[in-house]
């Protein structure tokens, strides 16, 4: 048993192990407003709701009490429409069990990379109780705080969502011909907190466009809009969703990174032209800098893979049978292989894939390494997607967003 897991918590009264939660950060009234995953601590493919991470970019809003929600259909639509919480429920269904990932999730690994800066480790060490005081606060961090922060593989999870297609409600309104988008609005508001995108850029020296108070709002394209996994979704993991996590119903993207997954969702916006969502064209998008006039917006995630075992942290490990196992998972479609290296990247042996096989859901590998002599080793992995795609696909960004290169993990073996 992997000696990073504690033993002790009770469950229904009973001893088990300790059971898997967020590193939360909570606002005034202890209300938690932010989160990460303990990713490497979970051996399975759903993360308990208790576990998945948490991100939100304006204030959480106040719980809307489910028989009083409303979603408004409107825009390039043939019948404008509203539907409760009742009447969506009775379209047919369907759910989807996929990744969701912050599109600045092992930001940190693209600077350590590139630059050589120090290597972040896989396990979450950031402070998310100090983040949200500061963000009540109206506080930024100091630019040296800013300059040593590292985002660290914690802000990924996956989960069982169940909902109705996107397509069947658009279906129901009537797309008229010449729409290009569909624009989700959420009930959250607010300031786009400036620490945020700081943070992301690694440094305070630039300008941040303040669009005032908004909602948080996404421009869906409609070839995204009309695919049957994309969801409007009321549960999660076989319960109807907690507030935190975007109840009474939130969007499902697939593939594509968790700012697209819309929380709360009231009213949706088919558009013959594309509009220019704050965090869509200023925050979210690639680019060489700032200042770059060629940003576009981040949409489906590349290939992803993660070494969860061993980790750094293990070594040293004694000679003998170690099975290294992680999880591969991709921005469009289903991983098809895995391979292992365990001399830095020289030769390449295949991996063990897990079922099931699933589209958006990342796959369980294992490799079994039968280590003889003791020594240093730099063990990596890359991933294929059924789309022909092997990892790395995303280049570097000012931002630091869609991190999918290969990161080694060392192992000193006695």
């Amino acid at each position: 048993m992997p000696k990073r897991e504690v033993e002790g918590d009770r469950v229904l009264g009973w001893p088990d192990r300790k059971r898997p939660a967020i590193i939360p950060g909570k606002d005034a009234e202890g209300r938690v407003i932010n989160g990460r995953a303990p990713v490497t601590e979970l051996p399975g493919l759903i993360t308990p709701t208790e576990a998945y991470f948490i991100v939100n970019h304006l204030d959480v809003p106040e719980p809307v009490y489910p028989g009083d929600w409303k979603l408004t259909v409107r825009g390039e639509v043939g019948r404008p429409i509203e539907f409760d919480l009742e009447g969506l429920m009775q379209l047919p269904g369907r759910t989807v069990r996929a990744v969701t990932e912050c599109a600045g999730n092992d930001a940190g690994f693209f600077d350590y990379l590139r630059k050589g800066a120090k290597k972040p480790s896989r396990i979450n060490q950031q402070d998310m109780q100090k983040r949200a005081e500061q963000r009540v606060r109206g506080e930024l961090p100091s630019s040296e705080d800013i300059g040593t922060e590292s985002t660290t593989t914690c802000a990924v999870s996956a989960g069982e969502f169940t909902g109705v297609p996107l397509a069947e409600v658009l279906g129901r309104a009537g797309v008229r011909s010449g729409a290009v988008c569909v624009r989700a609005q959420g009930l959250d508001t607010g300031r786009p907190d400036a620490a945020v995108i700081y943070r992301s850029v690694g440094t305070r020296d630039f300008e941040i466009r303040d669009p005032g108070v908004i909602h948080f709002e996404k421009a869906l394209p409609l070839a995204k809009a009309l695919d049957p996994d994309t969801l409007l979704a009321w549960a999660q993991n076989g319960e109807y969703l907690w507030h935190v996590h975007g109840s009474p119903v939130r969007l499902i993207v697939p593939g594509w990174s968790g700012n697209w997954w819309v929380k709360w969702v009231e009213e949706l916006e088919v558009m013959r032209t594309m509009p220019k969502p704050f965090y869509q064209t200023e925050y979210f998008v690639y680019g060489e800098s700032a200042q770059d006039p060629n940003r576009p917006p981040l949409t489906a995630m590349g290939v992803r893979n993660i070494i969860t075992e061993p980790l750094d942290e293990d070594s040293p490990l004694p000679r003998g049978s170690h099975m290294i196992r992680g999880r591969a998972w991709s921005g469009m479609g289903a991983i098809d292989r895995v391979e292992v290296s365990l001399d830095g990247g020289k030769t390449w042996a295949d991996a063990h894939l897990e079922e099931p096989r699933e589209r958006w859901l990342w796959r369980r590998w294992s490799y079994l390494w039968e280590v003889a002599r003791p020594g240093q080793y730099r063990l990596m992995a890359r991933a294929t997607d059924e789309a022909g795609r092997v990892q790395p696909q995303t280049p570097w960004n000012y931002q630091r967003k869609h991190f999918d290169w290969i990161v080694p993990t060392e192992v000193i073996i006695i």
